[in-house]
């Protein structure tokens, strides 16, 4: 299932983006969406030329790596 499909909050949603990375959506801005490992409170940009592309990311079961 790709992101477009959720309706309402992405937050805590667990995504896979193009590039094979995993985490959870916690926010996002102009440049890109902050993931985290769900685990700690730190969070890791993943930088995007257009935000509207993250809806094309997959919600994924993978484990977060």
């Amino acid at each position: 299932m790709k992101l477009d499909s959720i309706d309402g909050s992405l937050d805590g949603v667990k995504v896979k983006t193009p590039k094979g990375v995993v985490g959870y959506w916690k926010s996002q801005w102009d440049k890109g969406v902050w993931l985290s490992d769900g685990k700690t409170t730190q969070i890791y940009p993943q930088f995007v030329d257009n935000l509207s592309d993250c809806l094309q990311w997959e919600v994924t079961e993978d484990d977060i790596n």
